[in-house]
């Protein structure tokens, strides 16, 4: 089993293994930041405009999955706020635009629930969900 994870990350091209490096880092930081430094931690201007420019797919699905591989292999928190602000930090390093969405729905024990959700040319990349269950509160980019 341990020996097919390591084949598995040794046929990973070397974007993919630096974007997993540059997550592993960020992960750990940005739990470190959103659990004793949150008044620094900002997502980005509030219903900005963004930019229209051309977006290298290849490079957006590469971010997704190391945001992705990362999150199943942390023992910290990594939750979808986490992975939103590293999306943005990647995002802003490769200048994408990106939007992050922050949203509420009542569960069905009647509790009121938060989202964060990421999207990149009208494609989710970190917080899958179905989005019209939510109520965006704020829309980051």
């Amino acid at each position: 089993m341990k020996m097919q994870r390591l084949e598995k990350i040794l046929m990973l091209s070397f974007r993919r293994k630096l974007l997993i490096i540059m997550v592993l880092c960020l992960s750990f930081g940005t739990f470190i930041m959103m659990k004793y430094l949150k008044k620094n931690t900002k997502f980005g201007q509030r219903n900005g405009v963004l930019k229209n420019t051309t977006i290298d797919i290849f490079l957006l699905n590469d971010i997704r999955f190391a945001i992705e591989a990362v999150n199943k292999i942390v023992p910290w928190e990594n939750v979808c706020r986490h992975q939103a602000f590293q999306a943005m930090l990647l995002c802003k390093l490769y200048k994408i635009p990106y939007q992050i969405f922050v949203g509420f729905k009542k569960n069905n024990d009647g509790k009121i629930e938060g989202h964060a959700w990421t999207v990149v040319d009208n494609q989710i990349i970190t917080g899958f969900c179905d989005t019209n269950e939510y109520i965006v509160q704020s829309v980051f980019s």
